[in-house]
């Protein structure tokens, strides 16, 4: 008798403890809080936090998320909007690609004050984002946008988001960017582009990313890039401008971009006549990494190599450009010249005709009041490298005579083309008033006999 309820109490102990262990199981396993269970038809794991919510038909954000989730997947659902009160609790990783959003109210996000990672990839309906979108998420470090149909960002998009690092925008249809878009993001490092409709890269385009260290913006459309694109970007290490519409490049765009080590530049229709000196200019004392640049044009120049162009391919070219936006070269030239130009300048001063020939801001329209002309509908590719009837009347200079007057230009020239006040040109005729040296010489002269008569 004693043996047999000895064995039923042990048995008993073992009943007891092993649904001991399985409620401990249960409850590490099943729950994600205490007095709260998972989502129907979600998943749930601990440690960390994970809420697993994929591929169920949600059209809304379910309820009864747990309040201290730390990851949170609804990725492969049919979720179509995003309002602020989605969001019932806090999450450090929040995933929401391939859905089928359309609408994001601004805020939405303000109570995720912990989130670090948004995905919102993967959307082809968001085609516009509000103001306000991400409003809060101010410990942000990566921003997935990628294949969401986007055509442009508010001005005020990414305000507030000083710690984003990481920022995925490619394989939309953006085909401008606002000036300032980015200027809170000084923590960012990596910028993605790349698979857009951009046209152009303004001053400001990229104001205020000065920790940025990638910046992939191939397949694109860009035609022109400011001087001073890339102004900020002193620590950036790699870029890709590859397959645009790219002819010319500002030299001193690249000169700001003082760390870069690895740059693609191929597939542009590279012009190679005096708008690429400063271009070349650069490469020659630049220390990077890049890809070929096959010139498109002239047509003397087709399929060389612009980087290994030669000193006196540009030996008959003007000054480099003190700054346009489309980084071309302007008529600086020496005191000589601009001399003999001055005495047989056209009668028409229009500032347009000393620009070069075909597009000279291109994107941009033409405005007759500044000078700007629409080019002919008939002129030929390679008229935009023909010698204006002015160009072609200054005096032949020898290359050896270029080179050594290159840089030695009178200190006095200080305004460029048709911007000089009247008689700036006209050269100081000799005339019997007294030269600089002896006016000099008669003043130290006379110094030296008053303090003699004075103290003598």
């Amino acid at each position: 008798m004693e043996s047999r309820s000895g064995l039923r109490g042990s048995g008993q102990l073992s009943c007891k403890s092993g649904l001991c262990l399985w409620l401990v199981l249960w409850l590490l396993v099943g729950r994600c809080m205490p007095g709260q269970a998972c989502p129907r038809l979600c998943v749930c794991y601990p440690s960390p936090m994970t809420v697993s919510c994929q591929s169920q038909n949600f059209n809304t954000v379910p309820s009864g998320v747990p309040y201290d989730s730390q990851r949170v997947f609804l990725q492969n659902n049919r979720i179509t909007e995003l309002r602020s009160d989605s969001f019932g609790f806090e999450t450090q990783v929040l995933w929401l690609y391939s859905n089928n959003i359309s609408w994001i109210e601004g805020g939405a996000f303000s109570s995720l004050r912990v989130l670090e990672e948004l995905d919102l990839g993967d959307n082809p309906s968001l085609h516009r984002l509000d103001g306000g979108a991400f409003r809060g998420l101010e410990k942000l470090q990566s921003l997935h946008m990628h294949r969401c149909g986007l055509t442009s960002l508010p001005a005020d998009l990414f305000l507030k988001l000083y710690s984003l690092q990481f920022l995925y925008l490619q394989e939309n249809l953006l085909s401008h960017l606002s000036d300032g878009l980015f200027s809170d993001l000084v923590n960012l490092t990596h910028l993605f582009l790349h698979g857009n409709r951009i046209r152009a890269l303004g001053e400001s385009a990229f104001r205020g990313l000065v920790n940025l260290d990638r910046l992939l913006l191939h397949d694109n459309r860009v035609r022109q890039v400011h001087r001073r694109a890339f102004r900020d970007l002193g620590r950036l290490t790699i870029l890709y401008l590859f397959n645009n519409t790219l002819a010319e490049l500002p030299g001193q765009a690249m000169r700001d971009a003082a760390s870069l080590q690895f740059l693609r530049l191929n597939g542009n229709p590279w012009a190679c006549g005096c708008e690429a000196r400063g271009l070349w200019e650069w490469f020659r004392k630049a220390r990077v990494s890049s890809s070929e640049l096959r010139c498109a044009s002239p047509p003397p120049r087709r399929d060389q190599d612009l980087r290994f162009l030669r000193e006196m391919d540009f030996a008959q070219c003007p000054l480099p450009d003190p700054g346009t936006l489309a980084g071309t070269t302007t008529t600086t030239f020496s005191t000589k010249t601009r001399w003999w130009f001055s005495k047989h300048k056209p009668a028409a001063s229009s500032k347009g005709m000393f620009q070069k020939s075909g597009e000279n801001v291109r994107g941009l329209p033409y405005n007759s009041a500044k000078g700007h002309h629409p080019p002919s509908s008939s002129s030929s590719s390679s008229s935009k490298y023909a010698l204006l009837p002015e160009e072609a009347a200054l005096p032949k200079v020898e290359p050896e005579e270029y080179w050594s007057n290159y840089g030695n230009e009178d200190a006095s020239v200080r305004c460029f083309e048709m911007e000089c006040p009247p008689n700036y040109d006209t050269p100081v005729l000799p005339s019997s008033a007294p030269s600089p040296p002896l006016l000099s010489f008669l003043s130290s002269a006379l110094t030296l006999s008053l303090l003699l008569l004075l103290f003598g």
